[in-house]
């Protein structure tokens, strides 16, 4: 019992130590600009970065608090998206390491309770994010794709229209990667008609497995939320352009 709660400790001081080097990593800030935003001296803070020192547990209850805006996966997506003429670039989120930990932080925050035993995400840009998510949930992680796999023979495909340019699209799944039954968390970086992610919901029930929930980072467009939650699944959408995008069109 003293082992564990020991254990405890030292994870949540391992934790603040994260969320330091994470926040001057997104920032870009330097040791002595992030002393004035925490009020700790600047030579404590480098041993606490460097892992030299962990701090204590008022210590670290202050850094959660006054990081915590900072580190608002909202508040950091809209730092570093960039958004030009309806295109969404997510380069400085999705090959950011530190942002991908905000992401797998996020998940786990709103989805640990629920019995999610697999991840679901279809390739190529959502497969970042799910893996954090699978880390996360300690779940399976499947990942739907535009061709079959030559190593599997028995696949679930699910058809659906894409804009650009106008066609109609599958989505291949190898069977043994996603089983009845399974409790499953679909995963994508960008919904923007809502097409791919009714598919992938089409490929669960194909399955017979069960909709647990769905993470969006960024959601253009709404009108697939009452579709999942008919499903009694949970939703969590990081950034909702949903209203920026209707004022545009």
């Amino acid at each position: 019992m003293r082992v564990g709660r020991r254990l405890a400790k030292v994870d949540e001081q391992l934790e603040a130590v994260d969320l330091i080097n994470t926040v001057r990593s997104i920032y870009g800030l330097s040791y002595r600009e992030l002393s004035q935003v925490l009020d700790i001296p600047e030579s404590l803070l480098c041993r606490y970065a460097n892992g030299d020192l962990l701090p204590s547990l008022e210590t670290v209850g202050l850094i959660k608090d006054k990081l915590k805006t900072m580190l608002d996966l909202t508040e950091v997506l809209r730092r570093n998206v960039t958004i030009k003429d309806g295109f969404i670039d997510l380069n400085n989120v999705l090959f950011n390491p530190n942002i991908l930990k905000l992401f797998q932080r996020r998940v786990k925050e709103v989805f640990s309770d629920l019995p999610i035993n697999r991840v679901l995400t279809a390739a190529t840009d959502g497969i970042p994010l799910s893996v954090m998510a699978s880390y996360a949930l300690n779940a399976k992680l499947a990942i739907a794709k535009q061709y079959k796999d030559l190593a599997s023979e028995e696949f679930y495909e699910v058809s659906y229209i894409v804009d650009s340019p106008p066609r109609k699209a599958s989505l291949y799944l190898p069977k043994h990667l996603l089983e009845r039954d399974d409790e499953v968390l679909i995963v994508d970086d960008i919904v923007r008609t809502g097409r791919t992610l009714n598919a992938l919901i089409d490929m669960i029930n194909n399955a017979g497995a069960k909709l647990a929930g769905v993470s969006v980072l960024i959601s253009m467009n709404n009108s697939w939320i009452e579709k999942v939650r008919s499903k009694g699944a949970r939703i969590d959408i990081v950034l909702d352009l949903s209203a920026e995008n209707s004022r545009e069109e």
